[in-house]
């Protein structure tokens, strides 16, 4: 006689379903760092990305324009994009409510590229917020205030992309002090032409800190973007980081002194605010360079994307840049004796 019989199913042990949630664990554990580097380094050539793109685009406003940079910001003196670089005063002969005309302007206003460009996935937000945001809560940061002091919301915006995680070299892009009532010395600010220095080994723009306070400003009330200035690489061996003061006819500039060339420790830098700030600090501009992708080590810390002015992007420690003098052999965007030495 035949009986039908269902076999008896095993269950897992207690101590055999503990030893597979510890492999699984396990796993996560050596996975989890493989697929941060991965996505950290992801970023990094996203980053690298956008840079090639805004070089493609300033190569073009380039051949519309003679070859001849534009400036890092200036004040219109109109509600249009209207501007005279004898008239940048901001207060009285321009109104400050045009808000700045920024370099990036140049490129996304005529459509060269978006403005999103601008931009680069390993900052919080994108990138830092433009000086006067406008309207649009996202272009804003929680604590930060407008060049009035005011919080959200304002009635102008500048004319620079909503997030730039990219500042240009000071020594190609001019700031708006085209005249000594502006640069309050005899030294001026002057437009640069793209064969004045060697494109191939000469920095355009640089990744800003991730920290977007390091290109602001205490206001005591808030915190007011400075995105718009570009990063000045050189110390004068008169005035120290004023490059305006000493006299046209002094020389010369220097990349920092001591073994790191004024650059913050890793530690100090992560923190650092106001590096960009006139008057507010003491700190080599190269310090607003950020060092937040793989790479590097030590005392600098990480590394950042830099783009050349022939439109190659490369990854490699702020260090590394101003031991190789690729910041320029003189600071072309101002008058007198601009050589970057010893020796000049």
């Amino acid at each position: 006689m035949k009986t039908n019989s269902t076999p008896c199913q095993r269950a897992f042990t207690l101590i055999e379903l503990l030893v597979v949630i510890a492999i699984i664990a396990l796993l996560i554990s050596i996975l989890l760092p493989a697929l941060s580097s991965a996505r950290k380094t992801g970023q990094a050539t996203k980053c690298a990305a956008n840079l090639h793109h805004v070089g493609q685009a300033m190569s073009a406003y380039l051949g519309d324009n003679s070859g001849v940079y534009p400036p890092a910001y200036i004040y219109p003196y109109d509600s249009g994009t209207g501007y005279d670089l004898n008239l940048q005063e901001d207060q009285g002969s321009t109104d400050p409510t045009n808000g700045y005309l920024h370099w990036s302007w140049y490129l996304y206003g005529t459509g060269q590229t978006g403005d999103t460009a601008f931009s680069c996935p390993t900052f919080p937000n994108g990138g830092a917020p433009r000086t006067n945001p406008g309207n649009e809560r996202s272009s804003w940061e929680s604590d930060q205030v407008d060049q009035n002091g005011q919080l959200l919301p304002n009635t102008f915006q500048d004319r620079q992309a909503p997030r730039v995680a990219y500042a240009g070299n000071g020594a190609i892009f001019p700031r708006n002090k085209f005249t000594s009532t502006m640069s309050g010395g005899q030294r001026v600010n002057r437009c640069v032409n793209e064969k004045d220095f060697p494109a191939s080994t000469t920095i355009l723009l640089a990744e800003l800190s991730k920290n977007w306070k390091a290109a602001a400003e205490n206001q005591g009330s808030g915190w007011k973007s400075k995105s718009h200035r570009p990063i000045n690489p050189f110390t004068h061996i008169g005035s120290g980081t004023n490059e305006f003061a000493s006299s046209a006819d002094t020389p010369g500039f220097t990349y920092g002194t001591g073994p790191y060339y004024g650059l913050l420790s890793a530690a100090d830098h992560e923190n650092a605010t106001q590096v960009l700030v006139e008057g507010s600090s003491d700190i080599v501009g190269t310090n607003a360079v950020g060092r937040h992708h793989p790479g590097g080590g030590g005392y600098i810390g990480g590394t950042a994307n830099f783009l050349y002015a022939d439109t190659h992007a490369e990854k490699k420690t702020v260090l590394q840049t101003v031991e190789m003098h690729e910041w320029g052999n003189k600071f072309f965007a101002i008058t007198g004796e601009n050589a970057v030495g010893p020796p000049w």
